[in-house]
């Protein structure tokens, strides 16, 4: 029987890379497993200045879990592996994959666009027949439709749960997924390069199984990772409604717009005790230029009906969007004075692999882009950052300036840096 190691890296640059398990790779070897495939998932986060190799497994077939950011430390890994065990079979996936996957495959037997988990049983199924010849390159999977269908990922056949670090106010928190994809569009977000279309849920009876499942085995909080929870008010009414007698505590992503009244009531009384807004600018010139499909007057309305429900919010900022100047700068450092956000975070414009920005440089008049994608850090150690591009009317210094800007006024108007704010 062919055994299989999944395998996630560290990321050194950031203050803990280990908060929560590598759910993709999980998903994938819990639906390869069920259908009776040897899988064993190595999650190397929290690993620094050691050999990596030392601690994979020796396996038949390797799958590496890509981001741009950690990309150069992977082919380093790979390139030991082929010297050790030639025989071996290397699979590529995740984002930074997807996103390139003609420069990828030259280092790799087979890539895989998008969501793995049907993909991935179909390779191990001819490699298990001899028939490494049938199984293309580069591979593009068809976006699970039903969600419901999947397991739910096995974190403790192949997770030590201990080494996680996520919390809420102390308390332990499970990650879990209840949707994959997104309606919108923004030019900046690498979450398209996944070609995953339209927004997929799973159902809210789905959803309340698996909480509970993790909630006999002890857990009281938890984390919703969806890029929006709230795309559907009536399905999350209805998780807040089944999940309100539990009396667990948890947090969400959500578009400033979903947020209301009704619905921020409903998910207060369910136990949310903090919602992520990706508010990126609070100038209306450069939500336009994003793509972003929304207003200030929207975000700041939405955030402050999660305030009045009693929930905290952390707002994400982006700046050094192309077409950024010290006056949309300005209006959107400006804006934050009767802004009702607790906690924000500002990045700087990153050009992602696969994101318009990238694919269409000319179109947004970026000159340069950095092509070391270690440096494609958001935020790191002592908020570090990385500056990796150039338009034709500011760099990388520039930005770095406007970003002080965004994080001095944080401090004059009392809104914390993320993760130092009320909620834990």
């Amino acid at each position: 029987m062919l055994k299989t190691v999944l395998v996630n890296l560290p990321v050194d640059d950031l203050e803990d890379d280990s908060m929560q398990p590598p759910i993709g790779l999980v998903s994938i070897a819990t639906y390869a497993a069920m259908n009776d495939y040897e899988m064993e998932v190595c999650d190397l986060a929290g690993n620094r200045g050691i050999d990596l190799n030392s601690l994979i497994p020796k396996a038949d077939v390797y799958g590496f879990s890509t981001y741009s950011v950690t990309y150069k430390k992977v082919l380093e890994v790979v390139d030991k592996i082929r010297l050790t065990d030639p025989q071996a079979y290397i699979i590529a996936g995740g984002p930074h994959a997807s996103a390139l996957p003609d420069k990828v495959k030259e280092d790799f037997d087979c890539v895989i666009v998008g969501e793995g988990e049907k993909v991935f049983c179909e390779i191990l199924e001819n490699l298990k027949n001899g028939r490494k010849d049938r199984i293309p390159g580069i591979i593009k999977a068809e976006p699970i439709k039903d969600l419901d269908s999947l397991p739910f990922p096995d974190y403790y056949r192949f997770c030590d749960l201990n080494k996680y670090s996520r919390c809420i106010n102390g308390v332990p928190a499970m990650a879990i997924d209840t949707s994959r994809g997104c309606n919108f569009k923004c030019s900046f977000c690498n979450s398209i390069v996944f070609q995953r279309g339209t927004w997929r849920a799973r159902s809210a009876d789905n959803v309340v199984r698996e909480i509970q499942l993790h909630y006999s085995n002890g857990w009281r909080a938890f984390r919703f990772n969806d890029d929006n929870f709230l795309v559907s008010q009536e399905r999350a009414a209805k998780i807040c409604e089944m999940i309100t007698p539990l009396n667990i505590s948890f947090r969400i992503f959500a578009r400033a717009e979903s947020l209301n009244d009704n619905i921020c009531q409903k998910l207060r009384e369910a136990g949310c005790e903090h919602i992520s807004v990706g508010v990126e600018s609070l100038s209306p010139r450069m939500l336009s230029l994003m793509g972003k499909a929304s207003t200030v007057e929207r975000i700041k309305s939405g955030l402050q009906a999660a305030k009045k429900a009693g929930i905290s919010t952390r707002g994400f900022f982006i700046c050094g969007f192309p077409g950024e100047t010290d006056e949309t700068l300005d209006e959107s450092v400006n804006s934050l004075e009767d802004i009702a956000l607790d906690e924000a975070i500002v990045y700087p414009c990153i050009p992602y692999p696969g994101t318009p920005l990238y694919t269409e440089r000319d179109k947004y008049g970026i000159t340069w882009i950095e092509e070391d994608f270690s440096k494609y850090l958001q935020v790191g150690i002592n908020k570090k950052a990385g500056f990796v591009m150039a338009t034709d009317s500011f760099g990388p210094e520039k930005i770095d300036e406007w970003r002080n800007k965004y994080m001095e006024k944080f401090e004059q108007v009392g809104i914390s840096w993320a993760g130092h704010g009320k909620i834990k």
